[in-house]
């Protein structure tokens, strides 16, 4: 009698909850209205207002809000427009893509707005069709930790849509390579800056153009530094903004990249190339004589072992390299 007496009375709120929205309830399909009385059931009513401004500029995202089979996700949807997080047109514009989504895919933003709740819900309102499949598709080690923290930094003003879709993208390409998950995925899933995100994007971006055939591993940490990328032939390639604005940081820069590569047993010191890539490089002159002092230094120093080192420092601006 309790059961049926509750079920009667959720029964009652639902209909009384239906006659009070703006929406044409009775013009609906009986399996139309089947589905919105579950959804305002599923949350307590304050789905009305929701579903209400939605069928106002959106019906076809009115509809799929009430089709959403989890009521955990369904809620998080909800909650995010009233709460204020998301507005009708960014809750428009998420649920359209997440019901564009397939079974799988759709698990896999489940999780993201169950992990980061009204984030999750404006990564897929802003991200289009094809960058949000890129990231819901993404499979590698820490796949579930990117997205989650791709939400995160989205809103946070750490990355635009453009940023995620290519890391995703690239990172896809670099999958299985060593290094790729402790390196540049961790230093996007942990950005605390936007200039994380860039330099961590900067670093996969540059790997996929040398490509994931040509790459040993990528982040080689140890207790002389760490380096960025280190191909099959044995060169190390560093990534940088910038180079070249003063003189102590690129001979300090210098040193450091020089030192870990003699000291990490995985690099080959003597005969090796360190090649620099950097967005931009600002004294060309002084870099050229910063490198021609180091490669004799090396070759003529026993604290470097005589080692015959070339140094290339590339300008992707202007699409040169200085050497010595």
């Amino acid at each position: 009698m309790v059961s049926q007496a509750r079920t009667a009375g959720r029964a009652f709120r639902v209909w009384r909850i239906q006659r009070q929205l703006d929406s044409d309830v009775d013009g609906l399909s009986a399996n139309k209205q089947e589905n919105l009385g579950r959804h305002l059931a599923r949350t307590d009513g304050g789905g009305g207002e929701a579903y209400d401004d939605l069928a106002a500029i959106d019906s076809d995202a009115a509809n799929a809000l009430v089709r959403i089979q989890d009521p955990l996700i369904e809620r998080q949807f909800v909650d995010a427009y009233r709460r204020g997080e998301v507005d009708d047109e960014q809750l428009a514009s998420a649920l359209r893509r997440y019901d564009e989504l397939d079974a799988d895919r759709k698990g896999t933003a489940d999780e993201v707005i169950d992990e980061t709740g009204a984030s999750g819900v404006k990564l897929l309102a802003r991200m289009d069709g094809d960058g949000l499949r890129r990231v819901l598709d993404l499979d590698i080690k820490r796949a579930d930790e990117f997205r989650a923290a791709a939400a995160r930094n989205l809103e946070g003003g750490y990355a635009t849509t453009e940023d995620i879709d290519n890391f995703a993208r690239y990172a896809d390409n670099l999958e299985g390579i060593d290094g790729l998950n402790s390196g540049p995925v961790s230093d996007f899933i942990t950005a605390s800056d936007p200039r994380n995100v860039k330099g961590a994007l900067r670093e996969v971006r540059r790997a996929d153009e040398i490509g994931a055939e040509n790459i040993e591993r990528m982040s080689l940490e140890s207790s002389a530094g760490e380096l960025d990328i280190q191909t099959k032939s044995g060169k190390i390639v560093e990534s940088k903004s910038t180079f070249g604005y003063n003189e102590q940081n690129v001979d300090a820069e210098l040193r450091k990249k020089l030192t870990a590569m003699r000291d990490d047993p995985r690099v080959s010191f003597d005969g090796n190339t360190l090649r620099v890539i950097a967005t931009k490089v600002d004294d060309r002159n002084m870099v050229k004589t910063k490198i021609k002092k180091w490669e004799n230094k090396v070759e003529s120093e026993s604290e470097w072992n005589n080692a015959n080192i070339q140094i290339k420092v590339v300008d992707e601006r202007t699409e040169t390299t200085i050497k010595n």
